[in-house]
């Protein structure tokens, strides 16, 4: 069962966030199924549907096929009418927003990239993307914002990001709100993109996951019982700081042998580079890593110091699933494999279920489709939509 719902009247917002929630990200089509799969009785259900139906959130397409005689079910999807999201993802050397349903259909995609700017260079380039993506929209109910960390989320703010060109303390939520008047909802680009996974991806099913991502820097997502880790601040975890060599080369955050200082793409691609003399892109060596024996040692290299740091994660919080996200979704399959072979060879408790590795659903977008995800969330959870 997905969640529990309520018929309570006073969880009246939940179960229609709830039956949102289960129509847009396809878990069920019918009335039965919700019934079904929310535990709310048949009448909650028909109640909320016809009341979803005459606002605009949902629609009835078509009928579904049953093998039982009996009454033939309607399928039920999102309207076209219904409202629309904006995710804005901040990354070092770009900047990207998309607007999207509530089933995180793509309608619009914008890109800009980043160079060495200033603090107001980076705010007004923010705004150029955003006043791109909603102009003339008048059915956009929030934002969704996802960054590069260290973040604080309850603060709304970017605090000082490693290779930022220097910018730090943005109170993104305060600014972007401030200029759209619309709720703006944010989180860290790892914990945004195990959000979209597990709503919509590779993690669907599961409640335990841990997501790296690995790109300029190295960083991951925690889904922990079903929730998204948060301390009381709001700072989200960062596995690239996680010290697999205390003698180890220095990293930037000033602690020796992290693991993003080995793993991280541009010090990957100069390792490749250097031993090939050739100047591909990252997704061009993983192509020869089955051909090449010096790119299949750099990639081993990394996916067992990867592993070095995953183990103490997952011996942490007993994770079920780990998802590779941003350029490791380049990597072969077989450097999935092995990375799955080692953490459950070393895993602490070995109970029955293996551990599996898997690549992200949504690849390399799924940090700007996390942010949507942002956005999306607090509809489901009754929190915007339901004012009665």
């Amino acid at each position: 069962m997905e969640k529990a719902g309520k018929n309570r009247s006073d969880y009246k917002k939940v179960n229609r966030g709830l039956v949102m929630k289960m129509i847009s990200t396809g878990r069920c089509s019918t009335r039965a199924d919700l019934a079904r799969s929310t535990g709310l009785s048949k009448m909650a259900i028909s109640n909320i549907v016809t009341e979803l139906i005459h606002q605009d959130l949902l629609v009835e397409t078509e009928s579904a096929r049953v093998e039982e005689l009996g009454r033939t079910p309607v399928r039920l999807g999102l309207s076209p009418k219904a409202p629309k999201v904006v995710g804005l993802l901040i990354d070092r050397d770009r900047c990207e927003a998309v607007l999207c349903s509530l089933d995180l259909q793509v309608l619009r995609r914008e890109t800009v990239t980043m160079e060495n700017m200033t603090r107001v260079q980076f705010i007004n380039l923010i705004y150029q993307l955003l006043d791109t993506i909603l102009f003339e929209r008048v059915d956009v109910v929030a934002i969704g914002v996802a960054s590069i960390g260290p973040i604080s989320a309850r603060a709304g703010k970017i605090l000082k990001p490693f290779y930022f060109y220097g910018i730090h303390d943005v109170e993104i939520v305060r600014i972007v709100e401030e200029r759209y008047h619309l709720p703006v909802f944010f989180d860290h680009d790892n914990q945004s993109a195990i959000l979209a996974e597990s709503l919509y991806g590779s993690g669907r099913g599961y409640n335990d996951v841990l997501y790296v991502g690995v790109s300029q820097g190295v960083g991951c997502g925690i889904l922990s019982d079903g929730q998204l880790y948060c301390n009381r601040r709001g700072l989200p975890p960062e596995l690239g700081h996680v010290s697999i060599d205390i003698k180890g080369r220095s990293c930037g955050c000033g602690n020796r042998g992290c693991v993003e200082a080995y793993l991280r793409t541009p010090e990957l691609l100069k390792k490749m580079r250097y031993y090939t003399g050739k100047y591909y892109t990252y997704e061009g060596f993983c192509s020869l890593a089955q051909t090449d024996k010096r790119i299949d040692d750099i990639l081993t290299d990394a996916v067992m110091r990867l592993a070095n740091a995953i183990i103490s994660i997952v011996n942490i919080l007993n994770s079920e699933l780990i998802l590779l996200g941003n350029d490791s979704t380049f990597w072969p399959d077989r450097y999935l494999s092995m990375l799955e072979d080692e953490v459950n060879r070393r895993r602490f408790v070995d109970w029955d279920e293996r551990i599996l590795v898997k690549r992200s659903y949504f690849l390399r977008d799924a940090a700007l489709m996390g942010a949507a995800c942002n956005a999306i969330s607090p509809v489901f959870a009754g929190k915007l939509l339901f004012d009665t």
